[in-house]
């Protein structure tokens, strides 16, 4: 179960660099976090796509495929700016209901009936250390577009398993790192602000860091999925929020409440059960 740890470690990478890159956004605006990120997806993608095979007869299509995939990972800086990690986070990470679905009705996955039981407790933990408190009225818009993103990531999960299957692991690597480009390129355009880029040494570091770690994260995703079915990587890996809401407790002082504790737990049996 090779796919498992990989699994794994994709959630702690990811739930560690999400924590740094909310830090960061202190001093670098959420463009040029991305940019960051691109630089470091280049930097870490291509030369492992180019130490195996690589074929390139259908670049175009798994090009555009890498892009659907990618794209939705841009708004992640953008969600978590406007509020807590902890609980935007969340939210995002509430995608692989999406990839699930997609994943047993066009790849023909099956689950045993404690791999329902593990899915079920991680997404009700997702939804208690997420949940919004009852005085708050008026949706924020920010909870609606991380809704938004989330079903796109999980579409985007889906495309990447998809890709990976269909065409082989390093040659969707390779065109899916390039593909950061132009969704860079396309969140500039919708992105009009300035790049507000305030000099603290110390905080900027953390960015990198943060912006390093993702990348990092989604090319032990890529090979967690060559290796495993979606339907059961894809709730291992929405377990980040639970590093993220510990980490940002401690490290970014934001209040953890009851409700987010026994989400936390619900989440790690859940992942127990698919472990079994």
């Amino acid at each position: 179960m090779n796919w498992f740890f990989l699994a794994i470690a994709t959630s702690l990478v990811w739930g560690l660099g999400q924590t740094l890159i909310k830090k960061g956004l202190s001093s670098v605006s959420p463009f040029f976090s991305n940019t960051l990120a691109v630089i470091f997806a280049l930097l870490i993608g291509i030369p492992f796509a180019l130490s195996g095979k690589i074929n390139l007869s259908h670049f175009r299509v798994i090009f555009l495929l890498g892009l659907l995939a990618n794209l939705p990972t841009f708004i992640i800086p953008y969600v978590i700016k406007k509020t807590d990690v902890s609980l935007s986070g969340t939210i995002l990470a509430s995608y692989p209901i999406y990839t699930i679905l997609l994943s047993i009705i066009f790849l023909k996955e099956q689950l045993g009936i404690l791999q329902v039981f593990g899915i079920m407790g991680i997404i009700l933990g997702m939804f208690l250390v997420s949940k919004v408190k009852s005085k708050q009225k008026i949706v924020p818009k920010w909870l609606s577009v991380a809704i938004l993103g989330s079903g796109i990531l999980g579409v985007g999960c889906f495309i990447s398993k998809f890709s990976i299957t269909h065409y082989g692991l390093n040659t969707y690597i390779f065109a899916a790192a390039l593909s950061n480009i132009p969704c860079l390129i396309l969140t500039r355009f919708l992105d009009k602000s300035a790049i507000n880029l305030k000099y603290n040494i110390q905080i900027f570091v953390i960015s990198l860091i943060g912006n390093f770690l993702m990348p990092l994260g989604v090319l032990l995703l890529y090979i967690s999925l060559n290796n495993g079915p979606a339907s059961l990587i894809s709730p291992i890996i929405s377990t980040y929020p639970a590093i993220t809401v510990i980490l940002a407790h401690y490290y970014l002082k934001e209040r953890l409440e009851r409700t987010k504790v026994y989400g936390v737990v619900a989440i790690i049996l859940g992942v127990l059960f698919l472990a079994i």
